[in-house]
């Protein structure tokens, strides 16, 4: 497999997870779940997992690092950026105690992907699959939801009112069951076993809702998060192109830019970006003071991986 996609296919696989895990825990306790926020979590989550594996590695340090580093940008950019719904009426993660959680979450699924692949025992092998299956299944399922209600015209806040635990229980359960079986019943049947357990998700999914659309979705995403699964492995497919000098300044760089974007005061921000870009439309799309502090966080993300990578670089250069 090419070495950029195997990276690609982990980071997919781990950022799923985790937002599968997180999505289901905001909706059973009651917390606003919407498609702005899921889709910038998946941004930042998923650049700092690729970028951390594609030049740095996988591993228990890199899991760990990964685990603490992604949530903790996401949370600079949720709380420099402008909310877009109701504070009065919808229940925002805007705590800081959220972060730990987030931290949580991406433990598990980091290393519930390490422990599939590598874990000589057989009982945490099958429940690490169970987490990958029914977490990564969950995630791509909300977002299907979410994306049809936006098509379907549904403003984001409407969407967001829509979207709750009674909503998603019925595709958890289904996810559920059918992984279960795919463990204990249908492991050893490599090649349609998964076919089976997705066509037992569809029907149940359309028996109880009656929902032919989401069925056939159903079936495809439990598939293609199966296949997310077995591609991934541990190899480091380490992309060290650039010498010390390169990454130390274009982490300092980075890390002046996205700093002056996520930390100076929100009116300067805004001020700033009228000025300089919110006259401008790109491909119709008028861009917003929450599009600048996004590309903020992308560049901090670069900049702590240029570091991390120059550390390393450094760590190892000096054993030898």
């Amino acid at each position: 497999m090419n070495k950029v996609l195997s990276n690609f296919l982990f980071s997919i696989l781990i950022t799923l997870v985790m937002n599968g895990l997180d999505m289901v825990y905001h909706l059973a306790t009651n917390w606003t779940v919407h498609l702005n926020y899921v889709t910038i979590k998946l941004i930042v989550i998923f650049l700092s997992v690729f970028l951390i594996t594609q030049f740095i590695g996988k591993g228990k340090e890199e899991g760990i690092v990964t685990s603490i580093f992604g949530p903790l940008m996401f949370y600079l950019y949720y709380v420099s950026a402008v909310s877009t719904l109701n504070r009065e009426i919808f229940k925002l993660d805007e705590q800081f105690w959220f972060i730990f959680l987030h931290i949580f979450f991406m433990l598990v699924a980091y290393f519930s992907t390490v422990n599939f692949i590598k874990s000589r025992k057989d009982w945490l092998k099958k429940i690490s699959l169970l987490v990958l299956s029914v977490f990564g299944t969950v995630a791509f399922d909300a977002l299907f939801l979410m994306v049809r209600w936006r098509l379907q015209g549904f403003d984001e806040e409407t969407a967001a009112s829509l979207m709750n635990f009674n909503i998603i229980s019925l595709p958890v359960l289904s996810y559920f069951v059918s992984s279960l079986l795919l463990i204990f019943i249908f492991t050893k049947k490599k090649y349609w076993g998964n076919v089976i357990c997705g066509l037992i998700s569809s029907v149940i999914i359309f028996g109880f809702s009656g929902d032919f659309l989401h069925s056939i979705f159903a079936f495809i995403i439990f598939n293609l998060v199966y296949y997310l699964i077995n591609s991934c492995n541990l190899e480091n497919y380490i992309s060290n192109i650039m010498k010390k000098s390169l990454l130390l300044i274009i982490g300092i760089i980075t890390f002046v830019i996205g700093s002056f974007y996520e930390f100076v005061p929100r009116k300067i921000i805004k001020s700033i970006s009228e000025l300089l870009i919110f006259n401008f439309m790109v491909f119709g799309y008028r861009i917003r003071q929450n599009d600048i502090i996004l590309v903020a966080t992308i560049l901090l993300i670069v900049s702590f991986v240029s570091f991390y990578n120059f550390y390393k670089l450094s760590k190892s250069s000096k054993k030898r």
